[in-house]
């Protein structure tokens, strides 16, 4: 149990490791898995031990991650990616990192990305959903890998683009 948030986790999510872990950041990931949830009727807001997902009824559960978010949230089915290739670009100037975790997570579930590189690490996604972060010491450029890396990186740039 951990005895600063309550949950049952002994590790931090991935998306605390790269993109941080305090409320405020929490807070910009809410905001911008809401606007990926966009049409579902779901809400989600931060809650101190991760998200609170909220249905259009007003039931309301607690999850511990991004992860658990887009599989409680009944996200896109996972892909079967066959040949997956590296895409990278520069960070643009405005970059959200908090929306690029969230983008990064939901593309993860989707099953379009199997391994993102941030500014400020790299995550990795397995099968079952299990994920491994790894922090660096920063770099100037974000990375997808997935059978269409253009594609997802494209999509990834726009979305997490500060504006």
């Amino acid at each position: 149990m951990c005895g600063a948030c309550g949950s049952g986790r002994v590790a931090a999510p991935w998306e605390d490791v790269l993109a941080g872990a305090g409320p405020d950041r929490r807070a910009a990931r809410a905001e911008a898995a809401g606007r990926l949830l966009t049409g579902r009727r779901l809400r989600i807001t931060p809650w101190r031990g991760g998200y609170l997902l909220t249905t259009a009824t007003g039931a309301a559960r607690p999850v511990a991650s991004l992860d658990e978010l887009w599989t409680e949230a009944g996200g896109p089915p996972p892909g079967s990616p066959t040949a997956q290739r590296w895409a990278r670009a520069p960070v643009p100037a405005g970059w959200d990192l908090q929306a690029a975790a969230v983008w990064v997570s939901a593309a993860a579930g989707a099953g379009t990305i199997a391994a993102a590189e941030l500014p400020t690490g790299r995550v990795d996604f397995g099968d079952g959903g299990a994920s491994h972060a790894v922090r660096s010491s920063g770099t100037a450029e974000v990375g997808v890998l997935g059978p269409e890396p253009e594609t997802a990186l494209t999509d990834l740039l726009e979305f997490a683009a500060h504006g």
